[in-house]
């Protein structure tokens, strides 16, 4: 068997963490901003509407995504260019097949129950984002964060200049707003394509139930994660969708917040896979110390959250400030399970994590329903955050605790 092709060694990992963290950061304030003037445009419930959509189109593109965005970086930082190529044709395979169904799907769903019609195109857009992070796997893993970052600022810049002109003029919000994600989406596809070309490896070469059989239980991972975006829906059915809008409003100004665990997870599982078990603890000790520690600085934010939805979202949502709230006290355990699990799973353990995943996920519905039931949105925030304290303790217990066998390049 040919020894694999040796990926680019990686750049420091501080330097990369900074660089994804601050494109992601203006991004993610772009992204804000539209959804700001989004809820200000339209009716909370109309805005709740729009949320559920993405939630669920996101859970459907996770699901077909088959684990492959984690998968990619993984074999990119193994050196094992056959499977990595043999991944990214697969992965653009299974978004286009999403996009083509999950547009028509949505258009039905919206046509029956209500919601607005512009958010057929929301399907298409995530589509095309989730090929464009996966493909940005293979940069991740090379340590270069200049084209994740421009990538980040590209789609977030060009879906605003496209939603906020088409406002002004006079368009259906809804439309407008999801027009600029496809828009940003195409820009941002055309981009990464243009980076990551010329890259070695035969897809022929390794058969698509390889792929699937190794990249399984980072699907696992990537729908429990994901399964936390279904909280909107969640609250919706038990709520109802006025409910369901305060709830959405307060979680999406807690969303910028998750840039630091999101960039810092990217960065650390390939940086695992070539740690020692004994450095991999250290680190986790590192990054729960820190994480925790955000508890401290959050008591003050939370007290002022009603005032800060208000002063943000508008008067239109007042009553958000719980959800707000708890949302923000239960960050620290969603960003340390986050990064937790990326160290085990590129020290080889990424079964395990699949599995704490899978548990704290059917865990997960049922806290936020009696929590819905209890204390209304900010009590669903609260079992939310419930799930991931636990899930974050599992996580650095096993990672304590258990041997790694770790997974060192091979040859």
């Amino acid at each position: 068997m040919p020894a694999p092709d040796p990926a680019p060694r990686p750049r420091g990992v501080r330097g990369q963490f900074l660089g994804i963290l601050a494109a992601r950061a203006l991004g993610s304030l772009l992204q804000a901003v539209a959804l700001v003037v989004l809820a200000r445009s339209v009716p909370a419930a109309e805005f709740g509407f729009v949320n559920v959509v993405i939630a669920v189109v996101g859970i459907v593109l996770v699901a077909t995504g088959l684990g492959l965005s984690l998968f990619v970086p993984f074999a990119r930082a193994r050196g094992e260019a056959d499977a990595l190529a043999a991944a990214l044709r697969l992965n653009t395979t299974t978004n286009v097949l999403s996009a083509l169904v999950l547009v028509p799907a949505v258009a039905v769903w919206a046509a029956s129950s209500g919601a607005p019609a512009g958010a057929v195109l929301i399907g298409a857009s995530l589509a095309l984002e989730r090929n464009v992070d996966t493909l940005l796997g293979v940069p991740v893993a090379d340590g270069d964060a200049k084209v994740s970052a421009l990538s980040m600022l590209v789609r977030r810049t060009v879906a605003l200049a496209v939603f906020l002109p088409g406002l002004t003029l006079g368009a259906d919000p809804v439309w407008a707003f999801s027009s600029g994600l496809v828009v940003g989406a195409l820009a941002a596809q055309l981009h990464v394509r243009r980076a990551v070309r010329g890259l070695p490896g035969d897809a022929r070469a390794v058969p698509v139930r390889t792929v699937v059989g190794r990249s399984w239980p980072f699907l696992a991972a990537n729908l429990t994660g994901q399964a936390r975006t279904l909280d909107v829906s969640v609250v919706a059915l038990v709520l109802g969708a006025a409910h369901a809008g305060l709830y959405a409003a307060a979680v999406k100004l807690v969303q910028p917040l998750l840039l630091v665990p999101q960039s810092l997870a990217a960065v650390v599982m390939p940086h695992a896979t070539r740690l020692e078990p004994a450095a991999a603890r250290r680190l986790g000790a590192r990054l729960a110390v820190m994480f925790l520690a955000c508890l401290v600085p959050a008591v003050p934010v939370v007290l002022l959250a009603e005032d800060v939805v208000v002063l943000v979202m508008g008067p239109g949502y007042a009553g958000a400030g719980p959800a707000l709230g708890w949302a923000l006290a239960g960050l620290p355990f969603l960003a340390l399970s986050a990064s937790l699990g990326a160290i085990l799973q590129g020290q080889g353990r990424e079964r395990l994590v699949a599995v704490v995943g899978a548990g704290l996920a059917v865990a997960m519905f049922p806290a936020i329903v009696a929590g819905a039931l209890l204390g209304g949105i900010g009590g669903a925030a609260a079992g939310l955050g419930a799930t991931f304290a636990v899930r974050s303790g599992v996580l650095a217990w096993a990672l304590a605790r258990g041997s790694s066998r770790g997974v060192p390049p091979p040859g």
